[in-house]
């Protein structure tokens, strides 16, 4: 079983160099061993305005079309997406104890509760959170 981040949906929308490995992991494993965190939608809504609007990376005429995806690709992708408000006191301290953000704990506390790995492609994330070796890159 595993947490999935923004930074997994994210690359599948905006096609960035960890594309293939995200959708690798997410056809190899049934959607009922994977679950998210509402703050999902927005992270990941927030990417492609990012690589649209700053980095001007994706074309209009693409944003079109991708901004009706963003809900249906996690939903379909995941078995169960958890308020992030029932995790918000702990979330807090864990982000106050790994010194990550509220964002990033908020899925750090969801696996850590169901003794799950997290899977980001979040590089500094894997590096504050190598003591409990919970963060796997797909």
């Amino acid at each position: 079983m595993f947490v999935v981040d923004a930074s997994v949906f994210s690359s599948l929308m905006i096609k960035d160099e960890f594309f293939e490995r995200a959708e690798s992991f997410l056809v190899s494993h049934d959607r009922s061993e994977l679950v998210t965190v509402d703050l999902a939608f927005v992270e990941t809504a927030n990417a492609l305005w990012r690589h649209v609007h700053v980095l001007k990376r994706i074309p209009e005429e693409s944003y079109r079309r991708l901004r009706t995806l963003v809900v249906p690709l996690i939903e379909s992708s995941v078995g169960e997406v958890v308020e992030v408000r029932r995790l918000i006191p702990e979330a807090l301290d864990n982000a106050y104890r790994y010194g990550i953000t509220v964002y990033d704990s908020a899925y750090v506390t969801l696996a850590l509760r169901r003794g799950f790995k997290l899977i980001s492609f979040d590089a500094k994330l894997r590096d504050a959170l190598r003591e409990i070796d919970m963060v796997i890159s797909p």
